[in-house]
This record gives C-alpha cells, structure tokens and sequence, in this order.
C-alpha cells in the first residue's frame, strides 16, 4: 500500500494564520496560560511554519499544532510553577460558606485531570481531539476524564453537605 505525500506550503499555512491562531490562543488561555497564550500560540506557529516538512498529512496540521500548544503551555507552567511566590502573595484566604465555584474546583484538579476536563468540557473538543492534542491515547484520556469527576463529585457533592 502506498501513501500519496501530502504536504502543506508555507503561503497555504500563512492563509490559515488568523485561524489558526485564534484556535491556539483559546486553548492556551484554556490550559492556564493566561496573558501570555498569545505569545505562545505565536510561538507555536512560527515552529511549526519552520517544521512544515515534518508534517506528514496536512489533513492533521491543526491536530500536530493543538499538541504542540499543550506541551508549550505545560512547559510555560513548569517554569512559572519554578519562580518563586513572594510570601505576601501566597496565602489568599478562600470563603469556604459561600456560592459553589465549580472553577475554583476544576482549578485544584491535577494537571493530568485538569487537562481533558479543560479541552473536553471547556472547549468542546472530541474526546479522540483532545487524546491527539495532548498526546495520549482515547483510553487513557477517558480514564483521567472519569478520575476527574469522580473528584469533581467528591469535592462538590462535599460543599453541599456543609450548606
């Protein structure tokens, strides 16, 4: 069986910039990056553009471009998490009595949790999408889905209970 080369040329990349662009920012914001998910969003286009020839099938250019997005916005959160917190900044008192914050919940998830949760049910991924973009495969990213609510139940079903 032989496999036709489809690739993708730099000006035919350069067409698809803006959306592409606005895809990846949403997902870094999604993953945590906050003010700088443009900047590497920006990032991961310019490598990717310079790594076109990698791409096998050009059918999967946004697929090979959200994957490298995660992994530059877990990088980026390595390295902020390494910086250290000025101390006057580290305690921030939570009023536990109040309203159920379903972010605040999703928040203290694991990054392995928080990820599909964030890509899944933020973004509306697929669940195959978002196994392609972080890497995993669908088993694997169904398991840390259902990890993730079991959580998720446990600790807001557990706030309910105090009301």
């Amino acid at each position: 069986m032989e496999i036709a080369a489809v690739s993708i040329t730099s000006d035919e990349f350069d067409e698809r910039y803006p959306g592409l662009f606005a895809g990846l920012t949403r997902l870094g914001r999604a993953l945590g990056a906050g003010p700088e998910a443009e900047d590497i969003a920006q990032e991961v286009l310019l490598e990717g553009r310079r790594q076109l020839g990698r791409l096998r099938d050009c059918d999967k250019l946004q697929a090979w471009l959200r994957r490298m997005m995660v992994r530059a916005c877990y990088r980026h959160r390595c390295r902020r998490r390494s910086t250290p917190l000025n101390s006057a900044v580290a305690y921030v008192p939570l009023d536990l009595s109040g309203a159920l914050d379903v972010r605040i919940a999703v928040a203290r998830l694991p990054p392995r949790e928080r990820l599909p949760v964030a890509l899944v049910y933020g973004l509306g991924y697929s669940q195959a999408e978002a196994a392609d973009a972080m890497g995993i495969t669908r088993g694997g990213l169904a398991t840390a889905l259902f990890k993730a609510r079991a959580r998720l139940v446990r600790e807001l079903g557990d706030r309910r209970q105090v009301e």
